[in-house]
């Protein structure tokens, strides 16, 4: 593909220390790989560390007088991209609130953007603006609530260098099972504690690593639903990113029961060499776990307690062979070059 000259990206946050959305910090130092100008418009802007060709601002936001504030700023930056608009590319990621304000304009220019979007759920401001966007990328089928030719599945674009050489040799003894995240229902730890009561496996303890949903009482109705049945469970608060890949080799395996969408925790889990245990094909298939699963002797997806079952049979040297290939596979399935290089194709 082309060089292209002007890369401008909107997102929702452009900080290293952010427990949520540190990833998008990759995504930005790998198109400046292939661009030569990169200039972000970030609602929050925390601690980066980028190449001399990428430029980040911050747009702002939270009280109304701030969010004005964002408006006008946001108004500013497609007025400033006007005399640049021949050698410019847009793209917006996670952030349809920028596409809403300034996305018609850019159209008008007619300046290529596109979205990024991963979430089931259609909010308003999506709905009203990704007719805006020339294309619309998501991870995979499901990950969107909109469908067409404009749509395209790049996988998650995950610095996988970071997990892969992010420790220096993965332990021979791993135990328990993770999930990774904020925990809220739609997590659905629950189904595990029941997978793990219906196995008849005792030595099984589940780790949550995020922060808890505190405007609910589910974390704690979850602890006393993991102690009815015998189960151990253990909430931990959020880690810095940076800890992630030595925290998740700690672990045998990683949890996942959010539909429709594939977490990404999830696939960093795979790539730190966690089994995947889940119900759900996408998160199978986008991690390669499936291939995992076949190797153990299973022609379709088992049961969650047949995975905790079966995995719990595996020998320390034959689930050693069977991480570093799920690692493998992890990466080429979703690593963040391969998945910008595809969105700038795209939109060339």
């Amino acid at each position: 593909m082309n060089k292209l000259k002007r890369l401008v990206i909107y997102n929702l946050e452009t900080d290293l220390n952010s427990h949520v959305l540190a990833a998008a910090h990759d995504w930005i130092e790998s198109f400046a790989k292939i661009c030569d100008e990169v200039v972000v418009y970030s609602t929050h802007v925390g601690r980066v560390d980028l190449p001399s060709n990428t430029v980040v601002r911050e747009i702002g936001g939270g009280s109304v007088f701030k969010r004005a504030i964002a408006v006008i700023r946001l108004i500013k930056s497609f007025v400033s991209e006007i005399p640049k608009r021949r050698s410019l590319t847009v793209f917006h990621h996670m952030s349809t609130r920028s596409l809403l304000i300034t996305g018609l304009f850019y159209k008008l220019m007619g300046v290529k953007q596109g979205l990024w979007y991963s979430h089931a759920k259609k909010s308003i401001s999506l709905k009203f603006s990704y007719k805006f966007a020339d294309k619309l990328f998501t991870s995979i089928p499901g990950a969107i609530p909109i469908s067409g030719a404009r749509v395209k599945y790049v996988g998650h674009g995950i610095n996988s260098k970071r997990f892969l050489t992010g420790f220096s040799s993965l332990p021979e003894r791993r135990d328990g099972i993770v999930a990774l995240g904020r925990v809220t229902p739609v997590k659905k730890i629950e189904s595990l504690i029941d997978a793990i009561s219906i196995s008849g496996v005792t030595n099984v303890i589940i780790t949550c690593l995020g922060p808890a949903d505190n405007t609910s009482k589910y974390p704690e109705n979850l602890l006393k639903e993991a102690k009815k049945k015998g189960v151990v469970l253990i909430l931990k608060k959020a880690i810095p990113y940076s800890e992630i890949p030595n925290a998740l080799s700690e672990f045998d395996s990683i949890f996942t029961g959010t539909p429709k969408s594939v977490d990404k925790a999830v696939i960093e889990g795979a790539l730190c060499g966690c089994f995947v245990i889940s119900s759900e094909e996408q998160a199978l298939k986008l991690t390669g776990m499936n291939y995992v699963l076949q190797a153990l002797g299973f022609e379709s997806i088992p049961t969650i307690d047949q995975q905790i079952i079966r995995l719990n049979q595996v020998s320390t040297r034959e689930k050693e062979r069977l991480r570093f290939f799920l690692r493998l596979k992890a990466a080429e399935i979703n690593d963040v070059d391969k998945t910008t290089q595809n969105i700038l194709r795209e939109l060339e």
